[in-house]
């Protein structure tokens, strides 16, 4: 398996650290994906070869679950955006 891009090898997230996460972007200001377009950046991801532990995209080291809510972003996918 390829390693993440950022991340040692046995990196574990939290649902916690997730959610705090979560807070954060929320209160940053940005714009957020509304519910259906949340959940379908997440269901892209969660059938993605570049996520793993459930939580963490390869192609960047995001936590999906964050980075999915901020609306602006894309997805790094190595081949281009899957969002």
């Amino acid at each position: 398996m390829k390693r993440c891009i950022k991340c040692p090898g046995s990196v574990h997230v939290s649902e916690k650290e997730i959610e705090e996460g979560i807070r954060k972007v929320i209160e940053s200001g940005v714009p957020i994906a509304d519910k259906n377009l949340y959940m379908k950046r997440l269901n892209t991801c969660y059938s993605c070869e570049r996520l793993v532990y459930g939580t963490t995209c390869m192609s960047c080291g995001c936590i999906v679950r964050i980075r999915a809510l901020n609306a602006l972003r894309i997805c790094p996918h190595e081949s281009g955006s899957k969002w």
